[in-house]
């Protein structure tokens, strides 16, 4: 489902945030859709927390045109008269408190009743598999059970919005990856519009409807997380999400989205144009998966000359570094695979994953 197609739960239009001479946002604007589970992408420093901390309330932004939750206007409101909350890395949990009673703190703040309160609060632990462990202390459980009491107090309460700020990060990799799957099963069984903050771009290809991708205050690129992975806008864009060859080159020729670019040493090569406005003669740079390269044979169109300069052991897969017409290239082959003992003498790679945007 596009987020277009969605009724907006958040709305954030033109919003500027400084910490002294630091613009922490630069006329930033994103929205999320009723259940959509939007993560915010980005590198320390890129301006996804303070984005994060903006909508929340826990900063009021130097300017804002629009700040909506629900359709309610929240730009002047403090943080606890906002219909969100947010859930944080370090879980913020009390330890004088039983589990029950950590989940059941927001309600009794918003003067529910003792009764009513653990009730819905040992439904809410039902949900994150934690009802056997209502009555014990938090010093008593782990760090994966910790994250799913921080979750269950943050839906006890039924937001219009859970704010995420980086909840996995402290959890190795098994159990994180286990708990990437419960959140998406949690979002979806509770329908809640989820606002996601990461540094991983692993988490927000597994879990999110649509991702934005920030730097130094500013969206570089948005979409769903295939628009990400595939079809980078930018070199910062590819080299975030992971894209091992990036090679400078010239645009030759357009045919629709494709074009055809000639690489300094002369060779041509043809790729998916990502970007508006890039025209014949434009400098450009064409990004390539190192898992998308693979020998070419004698006849093949678009081929490139390669000499095998250096092989890399990695353990699941072996990196073989590659002197080509274009420049130096990565070709990386899994085990199993005949290439990693080939005498590679030529590659090439499907027209579709190649991707190419302007030169910056």
């Amino acid at each position: 489902m596009t987020d277009s197609s969605r009724e907006p739960m958040l709305e954030v239009e033109d919003v500027v945030h400084r910490y002294g001479m630091v613009t922490a946002l630069s006329h930033v604007s994103l929205s999320a859709g009723r259940g959509e589970f939007l993560t915010i992408l980005g590198s320390s420093g890129s301006g996804k927390t303070t984005m994060l901390r903006v909508i929340s309330g826990l900063e009021m932004p130097t300017s804002v045109k629009v700040l909506r939750i629900g359709g309610a206007d929240v730009a002047n409101l403090p943080a606890a008269k906002r219909n969100c909350t947010t859930v944080f890395q370090n879980y913020a949990l009390f330890p004088h408190m039983s589990v029950v009673e950590n989940v059941a703190y927001g309600l009794r703040i918003r003067k529910m009743n003792a009764a009513d309160a653990l009730r819905e609060a040992r439904r809410a632990l039902a949900m994150v598999q934690l009802e056997a462990k209502a009555d014990r202390r938090i010093s008593q459980l782990s760090g994966g059970e910790k994250q799913r009491v921080a979750l269950a107090r943050a839906v006890v309460t039924q937001p219009a919005i859970l704010l995420l700020d980086e909840p996995l990060g402290a959890l190795d990799e098994k159990l994180r990856q286990d708990m990437q799957i419960e959140l998406m099963e949690l979002q979806r069984s509770l329908g809640m519009t989820f606002v996601y903050i990461t540094h991983s771009q692993e988490e927000a290809l597994t879990m999110s409807d649509r991702v934005v991708l920030m730097s130094h205050g500013r969206i570089v690129q948005s979409g769903g997380p295939l628009d990400l992975f595939d079809r980078p806008e930018s070199r910062f864009a590819a080299e975030f999400m992971g894209y091992e060859n990036i090679l400078p080159a010239r645009l030759i020729g357009r045919e629709g989205t494709a074009g055809i670019v000639e690489f300094p040493g002369g060779a041509r090569t043809r790729g998916v144009v990502t970007v508006e406005g890039l025209k014949a003669g434009d400098a450009v740079c064409v990004a390539l998966r190192a898992e998308r390269i693979a020998p070419a044979t004698e006849g093949a169109t678009d081929a490139l000359k390669a000499e095998v300069t250096n092989r890399v052991y990695r353990g699941k897969y072996i990196d073989i570094a590659l002197a080509t017409d274009a420049g130096p290239l990565r070709l990386r082959s899994w085990h199993g695979s005949h290439v990693e003992s080939e005498d590679i003498r030529r590659i090439g790679w499907n027209t579709n994953d190649a991707v190419i945007f302007a030169a910056e």
